[in-house]
This record gives C-alpha cells, structure tokens and sequence, in this order.
C-alpha cells in the first residue's frame, strides 16, 4: 500500500542495518506492503533464514500525534508480552532508535512461520482452535496491567474517562491541523460524558486493538494450531473491551461468540450487559476516529480519491460510527 509514511530506504541501508545486527550479508530483499504507515522489507540472512525489518516514518513526515515514538512503544509491548506471557510473537533481534545508519527508528524481527491467518484454509476443528487461541491470546494480554489510561507516547490518564477523552481529543486537534472537523470525534466526546457511569473501575490492561486475522499468523504443529501475534503498533493502556472490535467485526458485542470463549481464559471475565455494551460502542466510536483521521496523515492530494485504502477506510470508519452511535443513542435512553 502506498502512503506518505512510509520512509523510502534504499537496499544499500536495509543490508547496513543487518550487518549492524551481526545478520552479516543479506539477499533477497522484498517489500512486504500490506501495512500502510511503516516501511516493512523481508531479507535472508547468509544463516539462510528469513527476517524482517521495520522502519518508522522519517521525523520529518507529520505523523498523528499518538504515532510519534510509537515504535519504542511497539518494541516495549513485544519485551512484556515475552517476559510475561506464553504468547508466540517474532523475536526482537535487533532495534535502533540511534538514526546513525537510518534516519529513523527501525527494529529487525525474525520472520514468523505459518501463514497468515486470513489466507489460511483451515478445517471446521481447526478454525475452532484457531478461535478458541485468539481468544486465549486477547485474555494473556489483558493480564498484563498498566498504571495510567491511554498511550504511554502520548501522556497516560489517572482513570479511562479522562483517558478516553484524551486519546480522542488529540485525534479532534490533528484533524484540525490538517484543516478538517473531526465531527466523529466531538460526538464521541458527548457520549463519553453523558455515559461516564459505565467508564467507572474500567481495568487498565494492555490493549492490542489490532488483533484482527491479517496480524494472527496460523502454523500446524503436531499438537494442533498455534497462531502467533505480530504488529504491536497500536497498543495502548486502556479498556480490554477495545480488543473485541476486530473479531466477528460485524456482530453485535452480545452476539460475539469470542466473548464465552475469552471468559474461559480471562481473569476478569467480560460481564455482558448495558455498561459493557456502552463501553465496547465507545470503543467502536474511537476506533472510526483514529480511521477518520488518520486517512489525512497518509495520503495526499487529488489522487487519494483513486486509492482504494483511502476510498475502504472512508466507508469503514463511517459504517463503524454510524453502527456506534446508533446503539449509544439507544443506550442513552
């Protein structure tokens, strides 16, 4: 996917980067394009395996202010969840935050087995595994607790209410900057006040709020599936409800059968009812934010109107606020 983020690093800095990891001589070297704010590049190592370096955008390139050191923030998430969980993710083999050999932030990871698991054909027992695992891997990262609201690049909150209020407002002054009203995110900021009485005790977990099947690897083993997680970018401290957006997209949260399977795992199990519906519609509301916004950082021009990334996440983020706000008028009542 093409963006104005992504840095334009030649070969001769992505084969710098290895030999400074002690990978030595790199070939085949190979954009991986699906993402459209990093620079993603696989390479193979003299050892004969395959890793993948990440590069941030250059600090010259306007980026949404919870993007700036988001990286370090990526890197951070990847350490806590090895240290402290069984999840599978790539192994940080090397980052460099130094902008000596490139001119931003880059890390190199090992390249993750299996396929990913949108693409993978699975049998009717096997997408039952893959199921019950992404709900088991959503639980290992809710266990892990923060100590403020919001993202740690951006200032964390004292409770999710002003968290959340921040986490949008940020996102209302960078539409702004690009000239824009962020008319989604003023009637979020409504919302999160007239039903701040489901936002009270709120946990404060680590949030992936990107674990949809294009960021789960799918690897056979012979005691069954094993996925594995990767892209960490938009972790934040915050609501574990935030995690139930992305899978079964289009179901209501009382209709999610992720939620039963998460409930086995968790050590806060998801109580449903109409504060959890609030708070999974405020959710849903921010997340349209962040899709709405986010479209003026990475594109430009008359062009954008010809982009299918552009022209997919306009009608995304306005399907995702009208379902939102739809069911948080009928909640206010």
């Amino acid at each position: 996917m093409k963006s104005v983020t992504k840095f334009k690093v030649t070969d001769d800095q992505i084969r710098a980067a290895f030999k400074a990891a002690e990978i030595g001589a790199v070939s085949d070297i190979k954009e991986l394009s699906d993402g459209c704010y990093n620079s993603v590049f696989s390479a193979v190592g003299k050892d004969g395996k395959r890793y993948v370096i990440k590069i941030a955008p250059e600090k010259s390139v306007k980026v949404l202010t919870h993007e700036r050191n988001i990286m370090a923030s990526e890197v951070s998430f990847y350490s806590l969840l090895n240290e402290r969980t069984d999840v599978k993710t790539p192994k940080i083999i090397f980052a460099d935050f130094s902008e000596r050999l490139i001119p931003t932030a880059y890390f190199i990871i090992d390249f993750l087995d299996g396929e990913r698991l949108d693409k993978a054909k699975l049998t009717p027992l096997e997408r039952s595994e893959a199921n019950e695992q992404w709900a088991w891997i959503l639980s290992e990262f809710h266990k892990i607790k923060g100590v403020g609201y919001g993202y740690e690049q951006a200032g964390l909150s004292d409770n999710w209410q002003d968290g959340l209020k921040r986490m949008t407002q940020i996102l209302i002054d960078d539409a702004a900057f690009y000239g824009k009203k962020c008319r989604v995110g003023q009637k979020l900021l409504t919302y999160i006040d007239k039903l701040s009485f489901a936002l009270k005790d709120v946990p404060c977990a680590l949030v992936n709020f990107d674990l949809h099947s294009m960021n789960l690897f799918c690897e056979r083993t012979p005691s069954g599936i094993r996925l594995a997680v990767l892209d960490l970018e938009r972790g934040f401290w915050g609501d574990p409800i935030g995690d139930f957006i992305m899978p079964e997209t289009l179901k209501t949260f009382a209709k999610k059968s992720i939620v039963s399977l998460y409930n086995r795992h968790a050590d806060a199990p998801i109580i449903m009812g109409k504060e959890a519906e609030i708070r999974y519609n405020l959710m849903k509301a921010y997340l349209a934010v962040i899709m709405y916004t986010e479209r003026f950082s990475r594109f430009k021009g008359f062009g954008k109107f010809f982009d299918l990334t552009y022209l997919s996440g306009t009608f995304v983020y306005k399907l995702f606020a009208k379902i939102a706000f739809s069911a948080l008028k009928r909640l206010s009542k």
